[in-house]
């Protein structure tokens, strides 16, 4: 049986680039994707069940008609290789309901929705997903209007759940394998000559816990900031950013004493794979 990519939608142009980079992906990696839209009905203790169920009614039958209309921007061709769902709920409670009843591999949405981007973080739909995903989520950007998935970066420190988010990405691509250079940046003050055997010490570990071969490894020497990771991600030619982020209460404290990670997911070049680590 083929697994899932979920597309999470709110109509929006971030969604439909999104959508579209959903099609592609599985039509490579061989999935098969789904459209799903939540929507929470208004409610007023002061209105009658009556008239609450007609206004329910009448945002359902928005949603549904929007839909339409969504995969009539996909394209006759597009949308018939598409299923897609509507829900009552929050995009949170629907999509981990959606995952347990089906064989979902893969949720990729855009950075923000109709509402815009937080300020702080990611699109607010965006950000509930990541900090509960329960498997890997990319996030794409809404400039990306070529799909590539020939290379791939992965940024580490060294973390043990590395080892989670490598097999995570050997899962999401065993339909078409993806060549992946592990990065570890390193100060430029910092003359430690012993880095290079770290990091490949690093990888064959990585390789030999994960069975993933197309694992190459590279020092880069700089400040971390996001312009030397995207030159990083041009002269690599790398088509996605792989991270690991930390899971449990404090998610997004956690990720973001790091201000390189923060920087990489709300500034992408290229789509972010995030994989929630233990």
């Amino acid at each position: 049986m083929k697994k899932t990519i979920v597309v999470p939608t709110d109509f929006s142009n971030n969604a439909l680039v999104a959508a579209k980079y959903a099609l592609q992906f599985a039509a490579q990696q061989d999935y098969e994707v789904h459209l799903l839209h939540a929507y929470q009905p208004f409610t007023s203790a002061f209105q009658n069940p009556r008239a609450m169920q007609k206004d329910e009614s009448k945002i359902r039958e928005q949603a549904e008609a929007e839909m339409r209309g969504f995969l009539g921007k996909l394209g006759t061709t597009e949308a018939s290789k598409i299923s897609s769902s509507i829900t009552q709920g929050t995009l949170v409670d629907s999509l981990t309901q959606f995952v347990k009843d089906q064989t979902v591999g893969l949720i990729i949405m855009g950075t923000h929705g109709a509402s815009g981007t937080r300020k702080d973080v990611l699109g607010s739909n965006t950000y509930d997903v990541a900090k509960s995903s329960p498997v890997p989520l990319i996030v794409v950007p809404e400039h990306v209007t070529e799909f590539r998935m020939d290379k791939a970066v992965f940024f580490t420190d060294y973390q043990a759940s590395d080892k989670q988010t490598l097999q995570a990405f050997k899962d999401v691509v065993s339909g078409r394998p993806v060549p992946c250079t592990l990065i570890h940046i390193v100060p430029e003050s910092n003359q430690d000559t012993q880095q290079n055997g770290k990091l490949d010490d690093w990888k064959q570990q990585l390789k030999a816990e994960t069975g993933y071969d197309l694992l190459h490894s590279e020092i880069a020497r700089d400040r971390e900031k996001l312009a030397r990771v995207n030159v990083i991600i041009d002269d690599l030619a790398a088509d996605l950013s792989i991270l690991t982020l930390v899971g449990g209460r404090g998610f997004f404290e956690k990720l973001f004493h790091k201000s390189l990670a923060r920087q990489i997911i709300l500034n992408p070049k290229r789509p972010v794979l995030l994989v929630v680590g233990s």
